[in-house]
């Protein structure tokens, strides 16, 4: 007795879904914080590799860098003119993670305090109305990179160098001259890889073959 129509286009339909389960993607992340001073600073963190030991049957198709930092420091600025004003000050940065096959992202810092009005200098360094304290200036940016070619670096059981550095500074704006003093300025955050990956085409094949063949036996079970 052959397959009725019916039957043979709900085993098609049965392969189908079959197959676009087992070639889904899948993704797995590992990361690692990091801090350093500026600037300028650097420092190497080092993230751990896509283990084929840990996917049987898988395939690496991409891997994802992710860099989150953030910038900052404790800044307090004096006028040092005999004119009083508006002061302010102005942070401008960045931060740079780089990893094997030529994987770059960067973040920019770019935040502003104030201004705040200040008196014209009193003379007395450190404090009076010509003084401010602005407290921890900071700015957080976040940015990634992706590959799909060159992945040979990143597969393994050990672990691959990120270089992480950065640069920054600031300025004041609003006064004709002035002091500033920055205490604890650096960097911070965190770098994360996402390795994506799918079944092998051999186990795609072999899947699909299976439920092909278990549906083609509980057919026949059931003619019987």
């Amino acid at each position: 007795m052959k397959l009725s129509h019916h039957k043979t286009l709900g085993l098609a339909t049965a392969l189908v879904l079959t197959l676009s389960a087992a070639a889904q993607a899948a993704t797995v992340s590992y990361n690692q914080a990091y801090s350093f001073p500026l600037s300028p600073g650097n420092t190497v963190v080092n993230l751990q590799q896509w283990d084929p030991a840990l996917f049987p049957g898988q395939t690496l198709v991409s891997v994802e860098l992710k860099l989150d930092a953030t910038i900052q420091a404790d800044v307090t600025a004096e006028n040092d003119s005999n004119i009083a004003g508006n002061m302010g000050v102005n942070l401008v940065g960045f931060a740079n993670a780089t990893a094997p096959s030529a994987i770059s992202t960067t973040v920019l810092a770019n935040q502003v305090a104030g201004p705040f009005a200040v008196a014209a200098t009193d003379g007395n360094p450190g404090s009076g109305p010509d003084f401010i304290n602005f407290g921890t200036v900071s700015d957080t940016d976040t940015d990634s990179d992706l590959i799909i070619a060159l992945l040979g670096p990143y597969i393994g059981n050990a672990t691959f160098a990120t270089n992480i550095n950065g640069n920054g500074g600031f300025s004041v704006s609003g006064v004709t001259d002035s002091t500033l003093q920055i205490a604890n300025f650096g960097a911070a955050g965190e770098v994360t890889v996402t390795y994506t990956f799918v079944p092998e085409p051999n186990s795609v094949v072999m899947a699909v073959l299976g439920a092909a063949g278990l549906g083609l036996v509980a057919r026949r079970r059931r003619r019987s």
